[in-house]
């Protein structure tokens, strides 16, 4: 199936009891979940996103998949609904083998209800009552650990497949350099940092306050309330943007409990820059922001 190496095919995903076939007794393959959130594109047509080899893990930095064979189709991602609505709205890793090429998006196949009930029985979400199982909390048992070098070689490979254009590949060698240099920039100086309520909803258009404001609300690890601003959220300030919607909870990936934020929100179309990993990721997640950062535009 070398639809995989393109950007240009159109796939669909598989009917449940296909699906169910590629999964063991955990519902993964190859370690990577197939989420209970995902059974709703069964049967439907999406465009082949970016060719995904490597992507960054939290607290484990860059690794890569064993096998060339995991994509983003568009824009999907978990809208946590099976997670007890986790927010953090994270990018869907799909498995070639959960789909089939297709010569257009104009048609769907219809899914069968039984099947459908039967596949999501066999997915879990959980591992015990406090700690939750997905693909953001398996992603580092569904990599491997890769050299500099190979790294080289997938940034490669990304713009061959036109994953990642030149312009972006080459930032992702020079932004994280500049960044490391600059890093004494995002910190502050308070023990105790600030906070404030703004209770922004979705469709609100913020402004992104000035840099030397919000420095001034971080400790000296750069963060408000635990929470890191990062250098590649620098660029939006005195920026205005839409609120997208509210974050009060979210998996946290490295122990996998759920976490709950006060104050912060998700603005649209602002996801991690894929040059902020060195050598690049293209996983897109989503910035958090504290609303002392934003002010309101009536």
């Amino acid at each position: 199936m070398e639809f995989i190496f393109s950007q240009s095919y159109f796939v669909e995903v598989l009917k449940p009891s296909e699906i169910l076939k590629t999964l063991d007794s955990k519902g993964t393959l190859n370690n990577l979940p197939f989420m209970p959130e995902m059974i709703k594109y069964c049967g439907k047509r999406f465009k082949v996103g970016p060719y995904i080899e490597k992507t960054c893990v939290v607290s484990n930095g860059v690794k890569g998949f064993a096998r060339q064979n995991i994509v983003f189709l568009e824009s999907l991602r978990c809208d946590g609904s099976c997670h007890d609505n986790c927010q953090a709205g994270c990018m869907i890793f799909w498995n070639k083998a959960w789909l089939k090429e297709v010569d257009s998006d104009s048609e769907k196949t219809e899914i069968n209800a039984v099947e459908a009930r039967e596949l999501k029985s066999k997915l879990k979400t959980k591992v015990n009552h406090k700690t939750y199982f997905c693909q953001s909390t398996q992603l580092n048992r569904a990599t491997i650990e890769i050299t500099a070098w190979k790294r080289f070689l997938m940034l490669f490979r990304e713009m061959k497949t036109k994953s990642v254009g030149i312009l972006k590949a080459l930032n992702s060698i020079v932004f994280p350099i500049w960044w490391r240099l600059r890093i004494k920039e995002l910190y502050g100086n308070l023990s105790l940092t600030p906070d404030v309520a703004l209770d922004l909803q979705p469709g609100e258009l913020v402004e992104v306050k000035s840099f030397n404001s919000i420095r001034d609300t971080l400790d000296k690890h750069g963060r408000n309330k635990g929470l890191e601003f990062h250098y590649d959220m620098k660029k939006y300030c005195g920026k205005r943007l839409k609120v997208k919607n509210r974050i009060d909870r979210l998996i946290n990936e490295s122990n996998g409990k759920m976490m709950n934020l006060k104050n912060t929100v998700i603005l649209e179309d602002v996801t991690c820059d894929y040059a902020y990993r060195f050598l690049g990721c293209t996983r897109s997640i989503y910035k958090y922001w504290r609303e002392i950062w934003l002010k309101r535009i009536n």
